[in-house]
């Protein structure tokens, strides 16, 4: 007989937190468990049991709770309004300039310096026969972060028994915006203090990726990865060409179906396997999306603790995070990423979590 579905909620204050986090649990009961944070709609914990029994912890996290309150690498949050980066912080629309929020130098970076990943999110759960599920829902007004138009919006996390965590994005407006969600989660398959991920095996679904400038902000032309260091349309181990980049992978990697025609999924397609051969955990991802940022942690510099209680250093976890093209507000040969009151914003993305017998 299968173990019960559950959901469970907990309080975390600190001194350094606006108000305090609920952190809300789904189980599977088949092994698997995702925690999600009402700061940020984020993703704070997904463990899945060994041969053993234990916990392996795949994402990172702080140790200490109060670099929460500032979140300097994005961990776990949803990223918005518009995901990665817009050049000069400006676009235009209708034959206006927008302006908005700059926070990475001249650029906006994530939605601004008071993104959506910044927030605290309402949230209600939901129990079914098959699936355990959070969702989570915040309002952005008019000019926030620059941006035009009320939006409303929900995240909802879903985990079933299948050990498929599903990430469904949902937002509407009153007037023309620009919106592209993602969810900023660093993974680490090995779940084991102090490794890196330079060992995991990546499969991608791209033949192409975004050229970006010195700012890495994409300048509009598709490059083809054959060759390169940026393929992976045969898996390899995420370290073996990575000395050829200045500082590691942190590209829009484009999917090949959507390369082809710019039409939009109705149903995720397989987008990338990550694997560790030492562990034989395996998480494929399935998006709508039209493509992902593959980043390889490039940032971590060990000035803070992971939650294991060790410096979070270079390419500790990394991110996959699907999302549509970058700056393609300011790209008109890039597909549009405005939407309507009339065509609200969908996207879905699952992640699928197993293991494979080690040789």
């Amino acid at each position: 007989m299968a173990a019960a579905m559950l959901v469970s909620s907990r309080e975390l204050a600190h001194p350094a937190l606006a108000q305090p986090v609920q952190l809300i649990t789904l189980d599977n009961g088949n092994g698997l468990t995702a925690t999600l944070s009402t700061l940020g709609a984020g993703i704070w914990s997904v463990t899945q049991l060994d041969e053993s029994g234990i916990a392996a912890e795949l994402v990172l996290n702080y140790q200490d709770p109060a670099q929460w309150a500032v979140n300097p690498y994005y961990f776990g949050v949803t990223i918005g309004r518009v995901a990665n980066r817009i050049a000069a912080a400006a676009f235009e629309l209708d034959g206006k300039q927008v302006k908005l929020a700059a926070n990475e130098g001249a650029n906006q970076l994530h939605g601004g310096p008071e993104g959506l990943g910044s927030r605290f999110w309402q949230y209600r759960t939901e129990q079914e026969a098959d699936s355990v599920a959070v969702i989570f829902s915040c309002q952005s007004a008019d000019g926030d972060q620059g941006y035009p138009g009320n939006v409303a919006l929900e995240v909802c996390y879903r985990l079933n028994r299948d050990n498929e965590l599903s990430i469904d994005y949902y937002a509407t407006t009153d007037k023309l915006t620009p919106l592209s969600l993602t969810n900023h989660c660093y993974w680490n398959l090995a779940a084991k203090p102090g490794a890196d991920v330079l060992g995991h095996t990546l499969g991608l679904n791209a033949g192409y990726t975004l050229q970006v400038d010195e700012q890495l902000v994409p300048n509009g032309n598709l490059l083809a990865v054959a060759g390169t260091a940026f393929d992976f349309q045969q898996a390899k181990t995420i370290g073996r060409d990575i000395a050829q980049l200045t500082n590691g992978y942190d590209h829009f990697f484009v999917l090949n179906d959507f390369a082809q025609s710019h039409a939009k999924r109705q149903q995720p397609q397989l987008a990338a396997v990550l694997s560790d051969p030492a562990s034989g955990r395996v998480m494929d991802i399935l998006t709508t999306e039209a493509g992902m940022q593959f980043y390889s942690g490039n940032f971590l510099d060990g000035s803070l603790n992971g939650a294991d209680g060790l410096p979070l250093t270079k390419f500790a976890g990394l991110c996959l995070e699907t999302h549509a093209y970058p700056n393609a507000v300011n790209l008109p040969q890039f597909p549009s990423i405005l939407i309507t009151p009339a065509q609200p914003y969908r996207q879905r993305t699952i992640h699928r979590f197993y293991t494979q017998r080690i040789s």
